[in-house]
């Protein structure tokens, strides 16, 4: 009896040992999901934050860079007033100077008349006292005098004549000879305000093409930063909704459309093309190290991820979109365990290709560029899709 009783007991206390078992694995599976939960929620926001601070971060240096710009194009166009300014006076001196010339143009064609009249006159003088046998020629006041003195003083009527005919005509020489020096002042004055005239429209252009360029690169600014703030909100967005799928204990985003199903599982879809993702791969490597550009779309002068990834597929004829977030949407779903090298692999607002042994390359950020580095799950992967 006392054999059966301990026999008994002691079912009786592997049956509550078990359960004691049974309910201690269950307390640590919940504490374990809520601890895996709570680290998942943690890695997520870390990485979503962080990729978040980047895109404001690259927003605020948009918005300093456009602040530059405007600086500059304002300084241009205070810079282009000034010299219109100046230009205007630079017109009215010509105009004057024109005048001026036109002027002395009339004046010396006008002495000139005058001079050579003045000497017309004076040979007609000239020959009729020397030829004519008037009581003023020179031989007649000689020979016809009545004495001594009246000879002197008709020589010297003849003397004056010539003497006052000499100094009208000097006269008339320097004002030709002055209205020509003017003309010729004038001439280089107006050389002077030509060649000024150049320089200020040469200046002009100049100023009027940085004036456009300044418009058009803050116009291209606006367009960004309008992009950045788009980008921005994307991404708090996608974080706010994996709050709340991870608060709900879901670990993937509902729908099929998301891209985000297939993460878990086997999902491996075969390959419709003729294209390896090790070429698409060894492809995309050359440009490591080259400038990431938001808005970008050239791999070796910028670029950012989602241009990257568009310009690397289109090497091979592969047409793909140009927002991150529309990625999630293309191609065939792929399992995190049967992830190839070539795949896409998407984040809250960023994409990036899986190269292989648990890598991605990618355009990063602007202060680091195309990179190759950086593990796949640096951040939350909310799809892996592909397409070749």
């Amino acid at each position: 009896m006392k054999f059966l009783r301990n026999k008994k007991s002691k079912g009786i206390h592997e049956k509550i040992a078990m359960s004691l078992s049974v309910v201690l694995l269950l307390t640590t599976l919940c504490s374990s999901e809520g601890m895996f939960l709570d680290l998942l929620k943690g890695e997520f926001f870390f990485a979503s934050q962080q990729e978040l601070n980047e895109v404001n971060q690259e927003l605020n240096n948009l918005q300093e860079e456009q602040d530059a710009v405007k600086a500059e194009l304002e300084a241009k166009m205070e810079e282009l007033t000034d010299l219109l300014a100046d230009k205007e006076i630079l017109e009215k001196d010509m105009e004057l100077t024109q005048a001026a010339i036109e002027q002395a143009e009339i004046d010396l064609e006008a002495a000139k008349q005058k001079e050579a009249e003045s000497y017309a006159a004076m040979k007609l003088r000239i020959q009729y006292m020397y030829e004519n046998s008037t009581q003023d020629s020179l031989i007649n006041a000689i020979f016809n005098a009545n004495g001594i003195t009246d000879m002197i003083n008709r020589v010297e009527y003849v003397s004056q004549v010539h003497k006052s005919d000499r100094q009208l005509l000097d006269e008339y020489k320097a004002k030709v000879e002055e209205v020509e020096l003017l003309a010729s002042s004038l001439e280089a004055n107006m050389n002077e305000l030509l060649t000024m005239q150049e320089i200020y429209q040469h200046q002009e252009k100049e100023i009027e093409s940085a004036v456009a360029t300044l418009k058009r690169k803050s116009k291209n600014y606006d367009s960004q930063i309008a992009s950045a703030k788009s980008k921005a909100q994307k991404i708090a967005e996608e974080i706010r909704e994996a709050n709340e799928a991870i608060a709900s204990g879901s670990t993937s985003s509902s729908g099929g459309s998301s891209g985000a199903s297939g993460l878990t599982g086997s999902s491996d879809p075969s390959y419709a093309t003729g294209v390896s993702g090790q070429s698409v791969v060894n492809f995309a490597l050359q440009y490591v190290g080259y400038p990431y550009r938001y808005g970008g779309n050239s791999l070796t002068n910028g670029c950012d991820c989602s241009g990257f990834v568009k310009l690397v597929f289109a090497n091979f004829g592969i047409t793909t979109p140009r927002q991150s977030q529309a990625f999630k949407r293309i191609g065939q779903a792929v399992s995190f365990e049967n992830m190839r090298a070539g795949d896409i692999v998407v984040y809250p607002g960023h994409v990036a290709i899986y190269i292989g042994n648990g890598k991605i390359v990618e355009a990063q950020s602007s202060r680091a560029g195309i990179t190759c580095n950086r593990s796949v799950t640096c951040s939350t992967i909310t799809a892996i899709r592909r397409i070749l």
